[in-house]
């Protein structure tokens, strides 16, 4: 199992930008405005179990890996 974590960069004015990364701070998925949620593939952008479930979805990320919200 592998320990990701999401970072929320920008969310303001309409503007989004976010990232996950693994446990050496490399970036392996980025999110850039709101088509995520426009689009339904998630409910949430906020929300770090959101992402990973989608991450495990395009084969991104093993379903035994986990997605937490970084620091």
């Amino acid at each position: 199992m592998t320990t990701f974590y999401y970072y929320i960069n920008l969310d303001e004015r309409g503007e989004f930008f976010a990232d996950v990364r693994d446990e050496n701070e490399t970036t392996i998925f980025e999110i850039h405005g709101f088509d995520l949620v426009e689009d339904g593939f998630v409910d949430n952008l906020h929300n770090p179990s959101d992402i990973e479930t989608h991450l495990i979805y395009l084969g991104v990320i093993n379903s035994e890996d986990e997605v937490l919200k970084g620091e």
